[in-house]
């Protein structure tokens, strides 16, 4: 037997809350109240803030995130990112400032 025969055929009704059903579990397993929150507090003030500190001011800002990090509702991985956009920027004014040096 195919597997196409042995399916058990539902009616829109049925497939409509069975869709239902698994979209509201999805959701309900994937975002938290805490995950939510975090994505919240990561676009406020401060949170941008420090996100410029590290983009303009490259040693304090990644100090910053490092040192503020709960405050700030940082996971691991965001802290590991804004560190390596913080020192990705930093070899960038470096290398700016050494042939600027050079150039002379």
């Amino acid at each position: 037997m195919s597997k196409a025969s042995k399916r058990q055929k539902l009616t829109k009704e049925e497939i409509h809350s069975e869709n239902e059903k698994l979209r509201k579990k999805v959701y309900a397993d994937n975002l938290s109240e805490e995950d939510s929150k975090r994505i919240v507090e990561t676009l406020s003030k401060r949170n941008l803030l420090a996100y410029a500190m590290v983009v303009f001011l490259p040693p304090v800002g990644i100090w910053y995130v490092w040192t503020r990090r709960e405050k700030l509702y940082l996971n691991r991985e965001s802290v590991l990112l804004w560190t390596f956009v913080g020192c990705v920027i930093m070899y960038k004014y470096l290398e700016y400032i050494w042939t600027m040096i050079s150039a002379r």
